[in-house]
């Protein structure tokens, strides 16, 4: 193989060096990702061996090193055309790709019901701010409904209501409106409590969760070489949960004093910013991981265990400088698990592309869509 070979697969010092999950279908770069080097890009692609360290390659030459599906190869195109090396960035081109059903039928119909899904919910992001800041400065006796964001006619009137507060926050009702705009949009990804449905990374976020008490009693039942990485698997989804959990809580806050928030909003806006930019690092990943294990569950023993082989060599854990204190000392020891835990695995590092096991990601890439 073209390429060099980093030691910082197990701990990557930081998100941007540990780079943005890019979920392709060919068996050999599952678990690689994309980094940004100035104006290029790099593939971090998990060593062959199995053995400690990956491989750095430059994100052009991917298709002359490796046999690619045709959804890859568009993938990596889109990547590279778009630039993109943050899980935000590689997200927008999964899903355009995905669109086009070259990774199955079942993966484009998700797709386009996720992209259908975001407008929706940026609509309920906004009507619960709005709503949330007329009920605070108002102290309740002005209401904004759900009719408010879905017409011009009904944008007109709440801006109309807002003015009647604003003054309150020092701030005409258009230039509340906007700024409401703009935070709706910064937590678009993450959303606010209690919506109908929770939007894209919080469900992630329960979902890891979900993923750790499920593989954690796998864990305890299997007696196989594989219950080990089923407990570490559990073991890193609970940790990354806990970290996503403490950054939702601190944007959640925000909500709870709309008056300090809006007249602190420069400083606000860069922490809201900080807390969704880590949840995407921190989630990053996740979402072939936990399809993976969903579609084995039910599958008979011996597949469950290739499962959990197949995803512990490929976890993501949260990288060291990314934390502080006992949390940087936990996850240092969990990559040192990991390290001695994971061995090479020959179906993903036979360099051919296996037909039962790209099925197998095709169905777990519809579900994580």
């Amino acid at each position: 193989m073209d390429g060099a070979v980093s030691k910082s697969f197990w701990a990557p010092p930081s998100f941007a060096e540990r780079g943005a999950s890019v979920p392709f279908t060919t068996p050999i770069i599952v678990g690689a990702r994309v980094r940004g080097r100035g104006e290029d890009l790099e593939l971090v692609v998990p060593n062959p061996s199995g053995a400690k360290g990956n491989y750095i390659l430059q994100w052009k030459s991917l298709p002359d090193v490796f046999t690619l599906t045709v959804h890859d190869r568009v993938l990596h195109r889109a990547i590279g055309e778009a630039g993109a090396s943050t899980p935000d960035q590689v997200r927008r081109a999964t899903l355009k790709t995905a669109s086009t059903g070259l990774a199955g039928p079942a993966a484009a119909k998700q797709a386009k019901a996720m992209l259908k899904d975001e407008d929706d919910f940026k609509l309920l992001i906004q009507f619960s701010l709005l709503a949330e800041t007329v009920a605070q400065l108002s102290q309740g006796s002005l209401q904004i409904t759900l009719a408010h964001v879905q017409s011009e006619t009904g944008r007109q009137q709440a801006k109309l209501i807002l003015a009647r507060v604003a003054h309150k926050v020092k701030l005409e009702g258009n230039e509340l409106y906007a700024l409401l705009e703009q935070w709706s949009d910064l937590i678009a990804a993450v959303g606010v409590p209690k919506l109908p449905k929770p939007p894209r990374l919080r469900r992630m976020r329960t979902r890891i969760e979900e993923f750790a008490n499920s593989i954690g009693s796998w864990s305890e039942i299997d007696k196989s070489d594989a219950s080990p990485l089923g407990g570490l698997a559990s073991l890193v989804a609970r940790e990354t949960a806990s970290l996503a959990s403490e950054h939702f809580t601190a944007i959640d806050a925000f909500m709870g004093r709309i008056d300090a928030t809006v007249l602190g909003w420069e400083k606000v806006q860069a922490e809201l910013e900080n807390n969704v930019r880590r949840i995407s690092w921190m989630l990053d990943g996740w979402d072939m991981l936990v399809a993976m294990w969903e579609d084995a569950v039910l599958k008979p023993a011996f597949e469950q265990q290739a499962t959990v082989q197949e995803l512990a060599r490929i976890l993501p854990i949260v990288p060291e400088e990314e934390v502080t204190g006992v949390r940087r000392d936990k996850l240092r020891d969990i990559g040192l698990q990991r390290r001695k835990l994971v061995k090479p695995m020959e179906d993903w590092v036979s360099g051919t592309i296996d037909a039962d096991l790209r099925t197998r990601l095709e169905r777990y890439k519809a579900k994580a869509a």
